[in-house]
């Protein structure tokens, strides 16, 4: 532990650099620091100093102070009033100004100041890269888990930073895939798991959070043994705890989803109850209520779906025809009545089936999709082989090239509130057959460069079929998939946390 004169030298140093202007009214804001974790490595294990940092619209700088880890209240920065605060606390090994190495951090959902009101604020101080299970902020100690597991379902984070978890199978040891009709809501302030409504059984099925917070619910099997898909979508209100039943014109399941800035959603292929490819693209208008139709087949398979960058037009990328793999990357528009097919379109690289996209760079950078992993043909027992490159969307026409990643389909991308991208399990090869993988990888962009690549620690299972959710204090949800990677089909019943490096 550093001295304390070294300490009172470096609080000095910060009540001086913080002295309000003639006028101002700060006020301390009142922490909670969760620095207990019920698995793993405990997030203080060897940490000597802690840095509190705040940062907000209206600060031009981040209001900082360091202590030692025997913090106390007036460590936290005082504060002027204002708008959307976030409070960081970074723990070291090593006072950070003398080489300290970073090792845990946590940080506080956007909160608001008022004039002479201290807030209140509590945070997860979390180990950084480790995955480790949710732990309860009642009881730190205590691992929280869902109450069903779950392959194949979808997890959507709302605009209030809860996690709506819907649907998906349970996998079991002989092979029978019983199907879910259950909602659970993850809460990320408390730790918590709490049921939400029924939206009936369905895996394999979109999930699509609209601007105004519903949730769109689209297909999805209700059996598989036989299969059978489930005919309706529903819109979510989670707050109101409302459900609304809506039908689509073509049940489906493995399809792909997207929606547009202005509350559109568009459908895309996915299989039918024989296994046939559904040729009917159709849209959901938020906004209307309408569903609306484009007016040729169109016919894929394990395609992926984005929306470029202007937030207004969709992009299809990739996917399988009875053919063989597709490069092709196909760009749609809504009309006041229908579905639009526009001219132009890119090429990618490399075929892909079963690829990723997730947007990479904040809304300043020029954000643009990331296409990641699939295989470069419909059937890996036939020679398919997983793709390493990425590709990186300009565009409706422009193609460029990503960094490289680990080889895999069927991976969970997620994009940051800081831009970057969590990339999470899928499925690799090996001598003609495919298992799940553990790989994690975390994507940097860069301003006229490459995007870098970091090797965050391997998952403690590996992962298919699985959820990756952004959360709040800019750490990942990781709930359910299967694990095939020993030849036997076991379920992932632990929900998982890892906090990534911070990008500065």
């Amino acid at each position: 532990m550093a001295p304390r004169f070294v300490r009172s030298t470096l609080l000095a140093a910060a009540l001086v650099a913080l002295t309000p202007a003639c006028g101002e009214k700060e006020v301390r804001p009142g922490l909670t620091l969760l620095s207990a974790s019920c698995a793993g490595t405990q997030p203080l294990a060897g940490v000597t100093h802690l840095r509190f940092r705040v940062t907000g619209p209206g600060l031009d700088t981040p209001r900082e102070r360091v202590s030692t880890v025997e913090w106390a209240e007036e460590d936290v920065p005082a504060l002027p009033p204002g708008s959307a605060r976030v409070l960081e606390v970074r723990a070291y090994v090593g006072a950070p100004d003398q080489g300290g190495q970073l090792v845990s951090l946590g940080r506080t959902p956007p909160f608001d100041v008022a004039e002479g009101q201290a807030p209140k604020v509590r945070l997860f101080l979390r180990r950084l890269g480790e995955f480790v299970p949710v732990n309860l902020a009642s009881d730190p100690g205590t691992c929280s888990l869902p109450a069903e597991a779950r392959a194949a379902h979808t997890a959507t984070t709302l605009p209030d930073g809860r996690v709506l978890i819907t649907g998906g199978y349970l996998p079991q040891a002989n092979g029978t895939r019983p199907v879910s009709g259950t909602t659970e809501v993850f809460n990320p302030a408390d730790g918590t798991f709490s049921p939400g409504p029924d939206v009936g059984a369905r895996a394999f099925h979109t999930a699509s959070l609209l601007p105004d917070g519903r949730v769109f619910l689209a297909g999805g099997a209700e059996s598989f043994a036989p299969v059978s898909l489930q005919s309706t979508a529903r819109l979510v209100e989670v707050t109101a705890g409302a459900v609304s039943e809506l039908t689509p014109k073509a049940a489906r399941y493995q399809h792909a989803a997207a929606v547009n800035s202005a509350g559109q959603v568009l459908l895309v292929s996915g299989r039918a109850a024989d296994g046939s490819t559904v040729d009917t693209m159709e849209g959901f208008d938020a906004a209307t209520g309408r569903f609306v139709y484009y007016a040729a087949p169109y016919a894929f398979v394990d395609a992926a779906l984005t929306v470029e960058r202007s937030g207004k037009i969709f992009q299809v990328v990739g996917g399988a025809t009875v053919v063989g793999a597709r490069r092709d990357v196909d760009a749609f528009s809504f009309g006041d009545d229908d579905i639009h097919s526009l001219a132009a379109g890119a090429d990618l690289r490399v075929p892909r089936v079963g690829a990723a996209v997730a947007l990479l760079g904040r809304a300043d950078e020029e954000p643009l999709p990331l296409v990641m992993g699939g295989f470069d043909g419909v059937d890996p027992a036939q020679g398919a082989r997983p793709v390493g490159a990425s590709e990186l969307l300009n565009g409706v026409i422009h193609v460029e090239d990503g960094p490289a990643l680990m080889p895999r389909s069927n991976l969970c991308a997620v994009t940051l509130t800081d831009g970057r991208i969590v990339a999470l399990g899928g499925r690799g090869t090996g001598i003609g057959t495919t298992y799940a993988v553990p790989w994690a990888e975390l994507i940097t962009p860069h301003a006229g460069a490459q995007p870098t690549v970091l090797g965050l620690t391997l998952m403690p299972q590996p992962r298919v079929w699985h959820t990756c959710s952004a959360l709040p204090d800019g750490s990942v949800l990781v709930v359910g998939g299967v694990d095939d990677s020993t030849g036997e089909t076991r379920a992932n019943t632990e929900a998982l946390v890892v906090m990534p490096p911070p990008r500065d």
